[in-house]
């Protein structure tokens, strides 16, 4: 470690990491010059322990902070979020897991990602990047509502997390054709705004997620006993495979994201129309910028955040 910009160098190792203990990432704190995250792997050394320390006094002790990562799975990386203090996010040779409390303890984040050597991480404004070892890169969409759980939220029988702001884009130019299913293509970000919201518990009742305008009225409306009529491919002019196939809002327990692709409720379609853009076709022109207001219902209880809808930069 150096205090001098570089010009002497003091030797901070753990004396736990012996000789031939690879240091595979080093992170310091974003928020105290004293505190600082390193990875070791010591396989080579028949070690396929998980090890990660942290020091909050520049070195002069480490403390090793591995509870809920998995036995006999060594890590590759670790990063600290630059926005809130304590959030900590740890790539191994398999997976990549989360903690919210300075690394005392970790649970997975793994969600659709592919089993792999999670080899680094890197945190873009709102979105966490995974980069593999072979299984090329991913990315985590919006992790605001990470920094937002605290004790409080995993206590509470529900909690709607505030929404980051929504850029309104312009749709795209092929009159939103997919592309055939032998082109090889990853999934784009989702295009709206993004809602998350937690329970605790499957929900006895239905929940229901509105969107109100800046002069408190409702535009828009989701249920999680909203039906869908089945999808006819016999009346569809074009692939089946290209058609949406719309969900209900979840009431199972646990985290879930939801998106308003940003319009107000459409107007009913008429009985037989066809064609006009078949499910590519909104409906409904896009809602102006402004501050809307996101409200979740659930047993009988509501909750609200803010919502900022701004337009493509671009546009201007």
């Amino acid at each position: 470690m150096t205090n001098d910009d570089g010009k002497t160098w003091q030797n901070v190792t753990p004396p736990a990491m012996t000789s031939w203990t690879k240091v595979v990432m080093i992170e310091a704190s974003h928020f105290d010059a004293k505190e600082a995250y390193a990875a070791f792997e010591r396989h080579q050394l028949e070690d396929y322990e998980p090890h990660i320390l942290r020091t909050r006094d520049a070195g002069k002790t480490w403390v090793e902070i591995t509870s809920g990562l998995p036995k006999g799975i060594y890590v590759q990386t670790v990063k600290e979020d630059p926005q809130r203090r304590g959030l900590l996010f740890a790539g191994t040779e398999r997976a990549v897991f989360v903690s919210f409390d300075d690394g005392d303890h970790w649970r997975s984040l793994q969600l659709n990602l592919p089993p792999a050597s999670m080899r680094d991480l890197a945190i873009h404004e709102d979105d966490l990047i995974v980069a593999t070892h072979g299984r090329g890169f991913w990315v985590l969409d919006d992790i605001t509502p990470l920094r937002q759980i605290i004790g409080e939220v995993s206590n509470a029988a529900a909690h709607l997390f505030r929404p980051a702001d929504a850029i309104n884009m312009p749709p795209g130019g092929d009159n939103g054709t997919p592309l055939p299913r032998d082109e090889p293509l990853a999934d784009n970000p989702p295009s709206g705004a993004l809602i998350d919201y937690y329970l605790k518990t499957n929900a006895t009742g239905p929940v229901t997620l509105e969107i109100l305008d800046p002069s408190g009225e409702t535009i828009r409306r989701y249920s999680s006993e909203d039906k869908f009529p089945p999808v006819d491919p016999d009346k569809l002019n074009f692939p089946p495979f290209w058609a949406r196939t719309p969900e209900p809002l979840p009431a199972t327990a646990g985290m879930h994201r939801f998106v308003w692709d940003l319009r107000p409720t459409p107007p009913p379609r008429p009985a037989g129309a066809g064609g006009g853009g078949g499910p590519f076709g909104r409906g409904a022109q896009p809602v102006l910028p402004g501050t809307y207001t996101v409200k979740l219902t659930v047993g009988g209880k509501s909750y609200t955040q803010p919502l900022q809808v701004k337009m493509d930069p671009r546009s201007k």
